[in-house]
């Protein structure tokens, strides 16, 4: 269903919060499978993945061979992953940075392209690419 959606609005820029994990949800059998064939998928431009939650990184980071196969993924489509923050109201700058030292191990097995894309270079890409659109929108819509 959502790659049918994705495939409706291809100028819309879709982020994946959490690689579709929620409080409840669990990974599907073959997750890292599942966000291949879609990022793998042509016809799937607009859709991106948020790694930013620390459940998303205690799945990924709980064996070798899921920090393997996750480093790989993060490797294969280093413009597709985009890490953030998702803490409500951190105390400090520790705990902000919690959830990133979770990731240390799959870090430490990617290019440093995918590195700096993941960390930060796909949220500047897409994010200032937005601005720069819905500007143009309100330019033209707004009176």
């Amino acid at each position: 269903q959502l790659a049918e959606l994705l495939k409706r609005h291809p100028r819309t820029t879709v982020i994946w919060a959490h690689v579709g994990l929620g409080r409840i949800g669990r990974p599907v059998t073959d997750q890292v499978a599942l966000l291949d064939r879609a990022l793998g998928n042509p016809a799937l431009p607009n859709l991106y993945i948020d790694i930013s939650w620390d459940e998303t990184a205690k799945y990924a980071v709980a064996s070798p061979e899921s920090i393997r196969r996750s480093a790989e993924a993060f490797n294969r489509y280093p413009g597709r992953f985009l890490f953030g923050t998702d803490n409500v109201a951190p105390p400090d700058q520790a705990a902000q940075m919690r959830v990133h030292d979770l990731w240390t191990p799959i870090w430490a097995q990617l290019t440093p392209e995918a590195l700096h894309s993941i960390r930060k270079g796909n949220y500047e890409r897409i994010f200032d690419a937005a601005r720069v659109r819905v500007r143009t929108w309100e330019a033209a819509n707004v009176r």
